[in-house]
């Protein structure tokens, strides 16, 4: 009886945030079609804000317009954020709510500049808070849910993917999600499960050609998947949100578990031109698209299969733009450089080559 006692109360002390989980809250329109997933948080002042869902943040990071509200700074370190390392200011972790349930915080948080993950981000819950709960993620039924991780039922969720939940720097407490497994391009790897990723993935630099790839077809883990976006980054292995939304997910970190649940093979409705990380990519998608449509892509027909390399962008409005396409089976690869007179313009076609597996030029078409 005494020993029964003792664990009861051992678990207890151990597992706080299981006795208060946050009520499950809707995902917002744009979690999964280019945009972030976005939740709003209360401070205990009652003031609502908007928060970013980022298991690629390993932190909590508050948007550097608040730090008037956060009292005396403690420091400051820099972190591995976005492609770099950035110097973040530390004050003390303030009391923040998801609903009437108070989210756990250790003990400081960072701020930084969030302007340019959208004008209204005013900070990101990281892997520091998110560590703490089993968290599903039901894009079908447009539900974010927390779940009790000693109540879970594997056999309805999908493929089980071990997690690892390690540390970036042995010196710091930071902690990113990973798996070891096959990225969307290339072998395996150590991949990581990034809801801050806002396109299907990333790959290292030198894994595609130019800056992004186009994929109208992919097989991930025995399954089918459509109309996938991969840009390249450095030193980056990333599983994004746009993938993760083509499945019911959920995130069993307390149990150090994945599962994913395939409910769409192509994009969510509403993401025809997945957004890469700037609206330039965006572009060139556009350009590839519009003249694919009308046929004016020398060398290339509209029922030709392959894959689109994102090459390159100028002008301050996006206005000329270079991409490849490698047929399926083909080592050549067709290259196109397009431009408009402005955002409201058509697209018309510059120039268009080829050339061979050495990227020698081969061939100059003539433009339409």
């Amino acid at each position: 009886m005494t020993l029964s006692l003792l664990l009861v109360c051992s678990c207890a002390i151990q597992d706080p945030v299981r006795s208060q989980l946050p009520p499950p809250v809707t995902i917002n329109k744009e979690a999964g079609r280019g945009g972030h997933l976005t939740v709003t948080v209360r401070l205990e002042s009652g003031q609502e804000l908007p928060f970013d869902v980022d298991t690629g943040a390993p932190v909590t990071v508050f948007n550097k317009s608040l730090e008037p509200q956060l009292g005396k700074r403690l420091g400051q370190s820099s972190i591995n954020w976005w492609n770099g390392q950035e110097e973040c200011h530390i004050y003390a972790a303030p009391k923040i709510y998801l609903g009437s349930t108070p989210l756990p915080i250790a003990g400081k948080i960072f701020t930084s500049d969030l302007t340019r993950m959208g004008p209204h981000t005013m900070g990101v819950l990281g892997m520091d808070c998110l560590k703490h709960y089993c968290l599903q993620l039901d894009f079908a039924a447009g539900m974010m849910r927390f779940l009790s991780p000693d109540r879970v039922n594997a056999a309805e969720l999908g493929k089980a993917f071990p997690l690892t939940v390690s540390g970036i720097d042995s010196q710091r407490p930071f902690i990113r999600p990973t798996i070891h497994h096959g990225s969307l391009i290339g072998d395996s790897t150590s991949l990581l499960i990034d809801t801050g990723c806002s396109i299907d993935g990333l790959v290292s630099e030198g894994a595609i050609k130019g800056i992004a790839v186009f994929l109208p077809e992919c097989v991930w883990e025995g399954e089918t998947f459509t109309n996938l976006i991969v840009a390249a980054a450095d030193h980056a292995n990333v599983l994004g949100l746009s993938f993760l939304a083509r499945h019911l997910v959920t995130l069993d970190f307390p149990n150090r578990m994945m599962y994913l649940k395939q409910t769409s093979a192509g994009p969510l409705a509403g993401d025809i031109l997945m957004e890469i990380t700037h609206s330039d990519h965006r572009a060139i998608l556009e350009a590839y698209e519009s003249l694919r449509e009308k046929d004016q892509l020398p060398g290339l027909s509209k029922n030709d299969q392959g894959t689109v390399y994102l090459e390159a962008s100028s002008g301050a409005g996006f206005e000329s733009v270079t991409f490849g396409f490698q047929k399926n089976g083909d080592l050549s690869t067709c290259h196109y450089k397009a431009s408009r007179a402005s955002k409201e313009s058509p697209w018309k076609l510059q120039k268009a080559w080829g050339t061979d597996p050495d990227a020698h030029t081969i061939k100059e078409y003539p433009v339409p």
